[in-house]
């Protein structure tokens, strides 16, 4: 194992305690999402989170985060989530990823 591989294992533990302190919260990992996250240029984990009822109806957008190169990335991710995912700029914009460039509306 490289050291990105084990940096990406210690941010994916952080992120997975964070959602095991979420109620109703879910994690899926996966490979790239490409078409949904422009994170070619970029180094670090990428997610999507998006709030969710009891039954996990959709009850807001989804987010795109990313990317997640640290710890302390993962723990302000942790916590923001655990805040209920407030929209109030307590998320580092960093952190914040940008859409895939197909996804991004464009001036007519």
């Amino acid at each position: 194992m490289d050291c990105r591989e084990s940096a990406d294992r210690q941010v994916v533990d952080r992120l997975r305690q964070a959602v095991r302190g979420c109620p109703h919260a879910v994690m899926v990992a996966t490979t790239c999402l490409g078409r949904v996250l422009d994170c070619e240029a970029a180094r670090g984990l990428h997610a999507t989170v998006q709030p969710c009822a009891v039954d996990r109806s959709a009850t807001g957008p989804a987010v795109l985060l990313g990317p997640l190169a640290t710890e302390a990335d993962a723990e302000a991710v942790g916590a923001w989530l655990r805040a209920g995912m407030p929209d109030d700029g307590t998320l580092r914009t960093g952190l914040r990823a940008a859409p895939a460039p197909q996804y991004v509306s464009r001036p007519a």
